[in-house]
């Protein structure tokens, strides 16, 4: 694994990906133009995130949800000071429980991580150490988080080049590794009946042949499946040319 590159070519769920498998500790951080995300990452797990976008601070974040006023969200920036952070003077407001305050800094860091998984340039740079230390932390697994984060991509471009062509052949991995990843995963109705229709290698034009889903949902899960482990690409089979040997042979045969 590399501690440094740009996202040419490399997808950031690969990237998440591989930090999950080497248990990774530290930071990740992602840039590109002006855009700049730290993803704080402890044993392979992304457990925290911030982000340079104003929209993606807890504020904005609860206003949207309409979990606060403006008035409040306003009231509580000018009461900020230096060591308090925004939702504490919410809690401390009476404004939100600190059940409530969990939850949004959750659903803000997860969103902010779902938003990195749609760059597509940029740079990246890891940073081993240890995390700093926050109250509040994601629990979601590596695997569950690259799902989620495959999930929401709308770009063929990219599932095209993460899945394969029609002819691109998938099968299952060692039933052990599947129930080992499976304990780590919430898997839909739809992506679960996928995942049982992988087994001997198959096409993608066959998978998708027997699916009710669209096409562009079956590439994009077997393309998330492929990335976290639950499935492998399978080579495909082609004709061997023949050799001077052979060519010689049936040369031969035709003119006796």
């Amino acid at each position: 694994m590399k501690n440094e590159g740009t996202l040419d070519g490399l997808d950031v769920a690969d990237l998440v990906q591989d930090i999950g498998t080497h248990r990774f500790s530290g930071r990740l951080l992602l840039e590109r133009a002006e855009d700049r995300v730290v993803l704080s990452v402890e044993e392979g797990r992304l457990v925290f995130a911030s982000s340079s976008d104003p929209d993606h601070r807890l504020g904005p974040m609860l206003l949207r949800r309409g979990a606060i006023t403006l008035r409040q969200m306003e009231d509580a920036v000018r009461q900020q000071t230096p060591g308090k952070r925004f939702g504490t003077v919410l809690v401390e407001n009476g404004v939100l429980e600190p059940k409530e305050l969990v939850r949004g800094v959750v659903d803000q860091t997860r969103e902010i991580i779902l938003w990195a998984f749609r760059w597509t340039s940029g740079g990246y740079k890891l940073t081993e150490g240890k995390g700093p230390g926050e109250d509040i932390t994601l629990n979601i697994s590596t695997p569950q988080i690259v799902l989620d984060g495959i999930s929401q991509l709308e770009s063929w471009s990219r599932i095209e080049r993460g899945c394969g062509g029609l002819e691109t052949r998938y099968a299952s991995v060692h039933e052990e590794d599947v129930e080992a990843l499976l304990r780590q995963l919430t898997l839909d109705v739809d992506q679960t009946v996928r995942l049982r229709s992988v087994q001997e290698a198959r096409s993608v034009e066959a998978l998708c042949a027997d699916s009710a889903l669209s096409h562009f949902e079956v590439c994009r899960n077997l393309w998330a499946f492929r990335v976290i482990g639950l499935v492998r690409r399978v080579p495909v089979d082609r004709p061997q040319p023949l050799d001077d040997d052979g060519l010689e042979f049936i040369l031969a045969g035709e003119s006796s």
